[in-house]
């Protein structure tokens, strides 16, 4: 009996370990927005000196088995280095956190498009390196797809922290920011006033956003989700937080933990701005010419039911009484309904809807 009790104590304490070095006060964040990612801009600034960029952005659109097959080369290097393991790994529960990411598929990357993306927007000025690249502005739709196809990689690789097709793609994901800061930094439209462009404490919100607002998300839609399921999930985003070289102070172990610097962020950083408010209207704008009917006029009141009030007021989705009736209602009988049911193909389904945007995307 005493062992018995002995396994379960020890396996409470390991779903709830907290993260000791987590620090919050404004004096370390402060510190941490005008940090990068010192290793891939070295890399780019590297690149960028030898004017060697079109072998550069050719390597960064090949596969990850091209990659790997390819010349040794301090790129690929780069492309396959793997951080050091933390301590605090636990390869058990990031694998329980892909399962879950199967489970509930369809509805996370429903909830990535009409809550992260919005969410990330409300932040400034942390919005501004998104309202001045380009990319994102002109190509929403390839954006969401690259996002989409990153999500997917790290989200099912199995035995993530040997599974080189995910880490090229996080390692690929590192480059591209450092890309963003290097251009940024050099446009003559950045002020350092407003930190790094793609700053660590920028890149924690946006975990946070993959992660903890997901579970918050899924569970505001009526999904039966345990606690050590969502700690799970946000197990796998510390990891993947981890090898994106996102400080470990600012990587949450629990739900509390990921509560208070989420709340933290948001009390530094939400206002109402300009950027805000364009990025989330070209967004739409986007996602109006994929939806019909109803699904198209009620867009603005879904996505402000999932951001909550005062996010969506910070990326100009104001209220709207009769649009936003309609939601509440609909979304309270969808709630009910998923409350009793876990569509088992979910990510059957969500694989087929994400080939079919491809396939749409390459038409255009």
């Amino acid at each position: 009996m005493k062992r018995s009790w002995g396994r379960f104590l020890a396996s409470f304490v390991s779903v709830n370990k907290y993260n000791e070095n987590m620090n919050t006060s404004t004096e370390f964040l402060n510190q941490n927005r005008l940090i990068g990612d010192s290793l891939a801009d070295n890399m780019v600034n590297e690149i960028f000196e030898k004017k060697d960029q079109a072998n550069f952005y050719r390597v960064l659109q090949m596969d990850s088995t091209a990659i790997m097959e390819a010349e040794d080369s301090e790129l690929k290097s780069f492309l396959m280095d793997v951080r050091p393991l933390p301590q605090w790994i636990d390869s058990k529960r990031i694998l329980k956190g892909q399962k879950f990411y199967r489970k509930f598929a369809t509805p996370i990357m429903t909830l990535l498009g009409g809550l992260s993306l919005p969410y990330c927007y409300a932040a400034s000025p942390g919005n501004k390196a998104l309202y001045l690249s380009d990319k994102m502005r002109k190509s929403p739709g390839k954006r969401l797809v690259d996002t989409a196809d990153f999500i997917i990689t790290v989200s099912t690789a199995l035995n993530i922290s040997e599974n080189s097709e995910a880490q090229i793609s996080i390692n690929k994901l590192r480059l591209i920011h450092a890309i963003a800061r290097y251009y940024l930094l050099n446009s003559g439209n950045w002020s350092m006033e407003w930190g790094t462009p793609i700053n660590q404490e920028d890149m924690a919100g946006t975990n946070l956003a993959f992660s903890y607002i997901i579970v918050n998300g899924l569970q505001k839609s009526g999904y039966m989700i345990t606690e050590r399921e969502k700690e799970n999930f946000l197990a796998l985003w510390r990891y993947i937080g981890y090898q994106l070289y996102i400080q470990d102070e600012l990587l949450p172990s629990t739900l509390k933990e990921a509560e208070l610097l989420e709340k933290t962020i948001r009390k530094r950083h939400f206002k109402e701005s300009e950027e805000g408010f364009t990025l989330a209207k070209e967004l739409i704008t986007y996602y109006k010419t994929m939806t019909k009917g109803m699904d198209s006029y009620l867009l603005e009141s879904q996505i402000r039911y999932c951001l909550g009030a005062l996010a969506a007021d910070c990326v100009g989705l104001k209220a709207d009484k009769l649009k936003d009736t309609i939601v509440q209602t609909l979304n309270l009988f969808q709630e009910s309904t998923n409350f009793y049911k876990v569509d088992s193909d979910s990510f059957t389904k969500m694989m087929q809807n994400h080939k079919l945007l491809k396939s749409q995307l390459s038409n255009l």
